[in-house]
């Protein structure tokens, strides 16, 4: 960041300086999205007020550029736009695109040197004319904002299961991340790099461990050693304190508290960490001893109440968000914003469980509007059964899973809560999961979206819906809304699949709207990259993995969607895929056509043919001890 100026500093010197300079050494600017969350406060808030309540009606895509990128169906990324450039993560690359045209700018292909440990990517963060981001293979890369080209790229995953999966951000010449996903039995730790070099300058292990503070609240048996505690979203922080903040996921093994006895510190909780030497200032534990994987997993929303209180405010999986006084380190208050029951103890009988383990807040967080004092919070409403039963190699010993209910199909809220008092004001209830992050504007505006494709236009004080918009696929994530020559534009991520799709996935694009749209918007199709693999046999392997094992496990065995070991008349039989495809009903995203080719399919059926043969009895269990589906 650039350092203050002297006022005696010739002001036509300053104005000439600013104006020639180039965006690689550029600093953030107030209309800048150079987080996932557009700022460090993570409060999402655009005043702009060109689109407005009387003519959103006029919304329409200018442009979409359409990244088809093969063998990836997972698109959770948020959008970053710095100047007139957006930036956006899938897995296997980030691209640059003109926020106007939708003109690629640049693409960056990651070069993967050890397997995928997970499928997606929150996005990256912009700092002083770099993009960094963490990859699948768990590096750590800083690429040239304005060419895309490679600055420096750590390796950072040291152990089983470590993988970059959530945004991080940026500030004061560092790059913070932390490394995830708790379900894989991993030790969390949260990190801070040199912006300039890549060299860790310190971290923070969300799991204590010996001496260390917080340990004695781990009461394992020495068999189930302290794990979890691992980061998948993205993160906040104050300049003026320098304090980052982190959201920490679940302990492992997730649903079997009884095999670590005491409050798990500090899993589930919000952390306020000294960003300059990693030492912990306080936390607030929002779900101790964890039974339900009810990560904290979205970033921490910074504000000031009208009546003057420092708030921060975070959305969990557990279905509530919480209200924290940063000055007294008290819970202002706990508001539910989306169906809740049922959320105590489970045993060997089913009991249905609001929200389950897919359900509640997500990745996008609380949004918080300064004019009318609100929180706007995007959740999916998803009840899922919990119970234990016995392990099958140790029948005295119960392991613990969910099941999603399959008599009623996922939905979604986004809930308007006071964020003084906690009150709920207005609740928007949608047909599929809100996994789109939320967007209120000076006008008084709100933009949301679900995973049907709707793009939503709320009225920011009621909650009507002023104007939806169809898409043409799921909104996951990225949404967000910003300025270029005076104009204003909305946008957004669309198409691929996530854990909790309910029946639209489309292929993976990135759209704009605007006033100026039409009917006919441009189209922008991008060189076709190579595809993962060097053999077919590893590209079949790779495409089933990209696509498919995100819902159905990497040996077709189940997680969150029933196993396909019965589906045998699919292996080795692309036809008979197509048609499985073209016609399953949700909440399974229709794949076919849309998403993949038929190059795809016949990969994927392949794929198939070697899980599916020889018979079940022989095929790989997972390898979850818990039993459940993996993190988002």
């Amino acid at each position: 960041m650039p350092s203050r100026v002297s006022c005696i500093f010739p002001l036509w010197l300053l104005a000439a300086a600013l104006l020639a300079w180039p965006i690689s050494a550029r600093a953030q600017e107030p209309g800048d999205w150079f987080t996932m969350n557009k700022d460090y406060s993570s409060q999402r808030y655009v005043a702009l007020d060109q689109i407005t309540p009387a003519n959103v009606g006029s919304l329409k895509e200018i442009c979409e550029v359409r990244l088809d990128e093969p063998g990836t169906a997972v698109f959770t990324s948020g959008l970053l736009m710095v100047g007139r450039t957006l930036y956006v993560n899938t897995l296997r690359a980030t691209y640059a695109i003109d926020a106007t045209t939708c003109d690629l700018v640049w693409r960056y292909q990651i070069p993967f040197k050890g397997e995928w440990r997970n499928l997606a990517s929150r996005g990256s963060a912009y700092w002083d004319g770099k993009i960094f981001f963490g990859t699948a293979d768990g590096q750590v890369i800083a690429l040239d904002a304005a060419t895309g080209k490679p600055i420096w790229d750590v390796e950072n995953a040291t152990g089983r299961g470590e993988t970059f999966i959530s945004s991080p951000i940026a500030w004061d010449g560092k790059v913070f991340l932390g490394i995830g996903v708790s379900d894989e039995g991993i030790r969390g730790r949260f990190m801070a790099f040199d912006a300039s070099t890549g060299k860790e300058l310190w971290r923070w292990y969300s799991i204590p461990l010996g001496n260390e503070p917080g340990a004695d609240s781990w009461r394992n048996h020495s068999s189930v050693p302290p794990a979890g505690g691992g980061f998948w979203t993205s993160y906040s922080l104050d300049p003026m304190t320098g304090e980052v903040f982190a959201p920490v996921a679940n302990p492992y093994p997730d649903y079997v508290n009884s095999d670590r006895p005491g409050a798990n510190l500090y899993t589930d909780s919000v952390v306020s960490l000294n960003a300059n030497t990693g030492k912990m200032n306080w936390y607030h534990q929002a779900v101790p001893n964890d039974q339900h994987d009810w990560d904290l997993g979205t970033a921490p929303t910074l504000y000031h109440g009208r009546n003057g209180k420092n708030m921060l405010a975070i959305a969990g999986k557990d279905g509530t968000v919480l209200g924290i006084d940063r000055d007294s380190k008290e819970l202002v208050f706990r508001t539910p914003g989306t169906t809740r029951a049922n959320d105590g103890s489970f045993g060997t009988t089913p009991v249905l469980v609001c929200p389950g383990t897919l359900g509640g807040g997500q990745w996008s967080g609380a949004a918080y509007d300064p004019d009318t004092g609100a929180l706007y919070t995007p959740m999916v409403d998803w009840c899922w059964y919990y119970m234990k039963f016995p392990d099958p190699k140790d029948p005295k010993h119960l392991i613990g899973t969910p099941v999603w209910n399959f008599s009623t199909p996922p939905r979604g809220q986004i809930t308007a809560i006071d964020g003084e008092s906690g009150d709920i004001l207005w609740q928007y209830h949608a047909a599929a999961p809100v996994l789109a992050g939320a967007v209120p504007t000076k006008s008084g505006l709100l933009f949301g979206g679900d995973v049907r494709g709707n793009l939503l236009a709320l009225d920011a004080r009621t909650g009507a819906v002023l104007d939806r918009l169809d898409a043409g696929g799921a909104l996951n994530n990225g949404l967000i809304s910003y300025a270029v020559d005076g104009t204003q534009y909305v946008a957004a991520i669309v198409g691929g699949v996530a854990l909790n799709t309910a029946g639209v996935a489309g292929p993976l694009r990135v759209s704009i709207f605007g006033l100026h749209g039409s009917d006919t918007p441009k189209i922008v199709r991008l060189a076709p990259m190579a595809r993962p693999g060097n053999t077919p046999p590893e590209q079949a392997r790779l495409e089933f993995n990209g696509v498919c094992a995100y819902c159905h496990g990497r040996k077709a065995q189940g997680t969150v969607y029933p196993s396909l070991e019965r589906q045998t008349q699919l292996a080795g039989n692309p036809e008979a895929l197509k048609a499985f495809l073209a016609y399953v009903p949700p909440p399974m995203p229709r794949l076919y056509p849309g998403l993949l080719s038929d190059a795809d399919v016949q990969l994927i059926a392949r794929h198939l043919k070697v899980l599916l043969t020889p018979p079940s009895a022989t095929q790989v269990a997972p390898a979850d001890q818990s039993g459940g589906p993996p993190s988002p």
